[in-house]
């Protein structure tokens, strides 16, 4: 690269140098709660999941008395429950938070709804009318840990970017943390920070959902990514609308000396007029400063000047959806001060995380592809655009309120068996209908057996659902293990031979990673315990299930 060009790319990115060295100043405090004489502060945490755990934590570190709200029975909690009543912490049910809100002397001063607790909840309504503080986990935990944080949400690709963010600055020598919507909630994090345990980590790679949006105050991100929007959880934002006003909130506060990561190819997302330094990227033309995807290369452009250019062929991952992603994660990793050539580099080794286009197995011929992550119409469009063979689309389970006559140009053009299942197959049956033939099944042996009916040596059977899993799974990680051990079990009692390895991904022919290996590297291990107010993923980040059992939020 030109001496040119490096005093160009500085001199653009130069609000954000040395970001990656510094803490958000004049923000946080250890916690010296509470001080001698002042009573201590009281929270009500609702629910019982990964996040409301992180948080409840948290809390008591920062002095407060803090009572969990949780509608399962006692016999269904994890060993969570155990961990939090030895710090003292009291797991009520509903009635008994209603009427500890209704206190008039002794309530708490903050609620803290999990991401998975609606607006409307009846306890959020009464916290509001009583002008009690509603914040969610992610809120809480910003304000008190003290690294600059770069965001990422999206319909699709969210986990992905976070990932690759944070795999790209840990390589290029810039420790940080990987979280929130993403399995290991934001609260983790500011504990460390509490208890001096903060390490070197530098920067707060942070993956919200607009579930998580709708309860932000103060969250301020230095960096924020728009991946993109395609219809999601209508059931709670009622329509597009309302997805989109939660999703720009990752904006909120943000100024001239931020970024704005912004894909200029959807246009709900590239017109909204961010007011910090907009980063875009596009596969349809250069951006004035931005990355974008042409000629089979990716190359990061400031103006007329090429800053970074890479060939596809030399990336692990696959499909036009993660040039999109790549693209995303050179943006924020830029915004962190890392030289876009080395954020190409990086990211050319990296692979997706597990349930995310992961081959399973080759059986006779026919590959099993598990993208049981797949839980709105947008990613199993991005799905089936990945595969030039014909596919045996396994999908269904429980509606999240979406359109699926979306996907009609998409199965009309790749699938050549549709299997549906679960709670509303019906439903996707009658607005698929005539996109391509149908079978329908119960559950996944039954769905499993009818794609291995229809499918013929060259075909990929790909489980890509469309909707939530909890209609007959705890979570998405299981579903798509489900899915892997009938493939396995049924592809044998047939006597189909293995043709491949397991475990590698799903590429644009359906032949396995590109490489011809890997599982996914991602940080999506995070436990959900099924409790309809969690919202962070690991297991279990999918969709909007009732109140009493969310996995999670896009």
């Amino acid at each position: 690269m030109s001496q040119e060009h490096d005093k160009k790319g500085s001199q653009r990115a130069g609000h954000l140098q040395g970001l990656a060295g510094h803490p958000r100043p004049g923000l946080v405090a250890r916690s010296n709660w509470p001080k001698p004489g002042e009573p201590a502060r009281r929270a009500l945490v609702m629910g019982l999941g990964v996040s409301g755990a992180a948080v409840s934590r948290l809390l008591v570190r920062l002095g407060f008395e803090v009572v969990v709200s949780e509608r399962r029975k006692a016999a269904d909690f994890g060993p969570e429950a155990a961990e939090l009543d030895s710090l003292g912490v009291n797991i009520v049910d509903e009635e008994r938070a209603y009427n500890i809100l209704q206190a008039r002397y002794g309530g708490p001063d903050l609620v803290v709804p999990s991401p998975g607790v609606p607006y409307d909840h009846v306890l959020l309504s009464l916290a509001r009318e009583s002008k009690i503080e509603v914040a969610g986990e992610l809120e809480v935990a910003f304000r008190h840990q003290p690294l600059p944080v770069l965001a990422v949400t999206g319909s699709n690709g969210k986990t992905t970017v976070a990932s690759l963010t944070g795999h790209i600055l840990r390589a290029a020598g810039v420790p940080c943390f990987v979280g929130g919507n993403i399995g290991n909630p934001l609260s983790n994090l500011a504990l460390d920070f509490q208890n001096d345990a903060l390490g070197d980590r530098r920067l707060a790679v942070v993956e919200a959902s607009s579930f998580q949006l709708e309860t932000i105050s103060r969250f301020k991100a230095k960096a924020a990514a728009l991946l993109n929007l395609t219809p999601d959880h209508l059931d709670r934002h009622k329509d597009m609308d309302g997805y989109l006003a939660a999703k720009k909130r990752v904006f909120n506060l943000q100024g001239r000396n931020d970024v704005a990561v912004v894909n200029l190819d959807d246009p709900a997302v590239a017109g909204l007029g961010a007011p910090a330094n907009v980063f875009g990227f596009s596969r349809a033309g250069r951006p004035a400063l931005g990355a974008w995807a042409s000629g089979g290369r990716i190359e990061v452009a400031d103006g007329g000047l090429v800053l970074a250019s890479k060939s596809w062929s030399d990336f692990s991952l696959a499909g036009g959806h993660n040039m999109d992603n790549v693209m995303a994660a050179a943006g924020l990793a830029w915004a962190a001060g890392v030289d876009p050539g080395a954020a190409l580099e990086h990211a050319a080794g990296f692979r997706p995380s597990d349930h995310r286009l992961q081959l399973v197995g080759v059986f006779g011929g026919i590959s099993f592809v598990d993208d049981s992550k797949g839980t709105n119409v947008g990613a199993v469009a991005s799905a089936l655009e990945s595969f030039d063979r014909p596919v045996v689309l396994i999908a269904g389970g429980r509606d999240k309120d979406l359109d699926f006559a979306y996907l009609i140009p998409h199965v009309a053009k790749k699938v050549r068996r549709l299997v549906l299942m679960g709670e509303c197959r019906e439903k996707m049956r009658r607005a698929l209908a005539g996109s391509a033939p149908v079978s329908m099944a119960v559950d996944m042996r039954q769905a499993v057996a009818a794609a291995l009916r229809e499918a013929r040596a060259g075909d990929v059977v790909l489980l890509s659902p469309a909707c939530a899993s909890f209609d007959q799974f705890s979570d998405y990680r299981q579903r798509g293990e489900t899915f892997a051990l009938e493939a396995v079990v049924q592809a044998k009692a047939l006597g189909l031979e293995s043709d491949g390895p397991d475990g590698g991904r799903a590429d644009e022919s359906g032949d396995g990673h590109k490489n011809g290996d890997g599982n996914g590297d991602g940080n999506g291990n995070g436990k959900k315990n099924g409790n309809g107010n969690n919202g962070n993923k690991g297991p279990g980040d999918d969709g909007t299930p009732p109140v009493t059992g969310p996995e999670g939020a896009c």
